[in-house]
């Protein structure tokens, strides 16, 4: 129940933007600003506050940035191997499948989440952690697999490399290292300036996300849907959990946000990145019956991980 009266609110916000695009009371068009605002000022100044702004020894922790990046791996190479095996599709299309079962939705709808569930400071920590290991590890793999030629191959990847050094995530991570690393503190005025840009992120997010489903025509294979939902809600978060399990040495609060960051819905640009391999609508379909059926399966996961001693 406690878990229901936290999400419920985040869903409602979701659903209001879903209905003011479906309904045309709001132009999608007049959204998408909005969501330029939050991906470049509101989510970069949440980064970096979370970690140039964090007391000694609770910036960014090795181990669980380890343990996130192997389940999402795992998550990643039992999503190719799956596809090819089991739907019969080429590696390219296998690696946009993989990477909708392995990378979430933590800016737009984890961190909300996790905000409610275990305050701001500390889901601004998670978020940092997600975004090192989605934004610079599996996205980029994916987008280097889905390659169809090898000339196309090298083009890509070094087109990635230069969204890569552009993208303000990417950026406010790597200012907020070197402001940790050189030893410095944020004044008392950044600190408020940055943490009123970062309170402007979830409820815009939440909207952009509604908006996001409302212009989306889903359509697609039974399978492949199932194969990325379920892995995305189930086994993602599970093999996550088993790689905190294996390597040991972080707090059980901090697992259970990064578990139930895991079990999010996939990136909310999934179909724009399905594209290139034809897998738009698949994906489409997928992102909608993640968001969907998450409202279920984060209900079961928050309890079953206080159950496990986690939190």
């Amino acid at each position: 129940m406690e878990t229901l009266n936290a999400i419920a609110p985040l869903f409602a916000v979701i659903l209001i933007g879903f209905a003011a695009v479906r309904t045309g009371y709001v132009p999608a068009e007049a959204l998408r600003p909005v969501g330029d605002i939050v991906l470049r000022i509101a989510l970069p100044a949440l980064i970096f506050l979370s970690v140039a702004g964090a007391p000694p020894g609770q910036g960014l922790q090795p181990a669980a940035l380890i343990a996130i990046a192997t389940g999402s791996l795992t998550a990643f190479g039992v999503g190719i191997l799956t596809a090819v095996a089991i739907l019969k599709i080429s590696l390219p299309r296998a690696a946009m499948i993989a990477l909708g079962i392995s990378a979430s939705n933590s800016g737009f709808i984890g961190y909300p989440i996790a905000q409610q569930l275990f305050g701001a400071a500390e889901a601004g920590r998670l978020l940092a952690h997600m975004m090192v290991v989605e934004n610079l590890i599996i996205i980029p793999l994916a987008i280097v697999l889905s390659s169809e030629t090898r000339d196309g191959g090298r083009g890509r990847a070094l087109a990635l490399l230069r969204d890569l050094s552009r993208n303000p995530l990417i950026l406010a991570l790597a200012a907020s290292f070197a402001f940790r690393l050189l030893g410095l503190s944020l004044p008392d005025p950044a600190v408020r300036t940055l943490d009123l840009l970062a309170r402007m992120s979830p409820p815009a997010a939440l909207l952009i996300v509604g908006a996001t489903l409302a212009a989306l025509r889903p359509q697609g294979q039974v399978g492949g849907v199932a194969l990325i939902t379920f892995g995305k809600l189930v086994l993602h978060p599970l093999f996550t959990l088993g790689a905190f399990a294996a390597i040991g040495g972080v707090p059980g609060s901090f697992v259970q946000g990064a578990v139930l960051f895991a079990a999010m819905p996939m990136v909310s640009i999934y179909p724009i990145l399905c594209h290139s391999v034809g897998l738009s609508a698949l994906a489409a379909t997928a992102l909608m019956t993640a968001t969907i059926a998450c409202t279920v399966t984060l209900a079961l996961w928050l309890p079953a991980l206080r159950q496990l001693g986690f939190g």
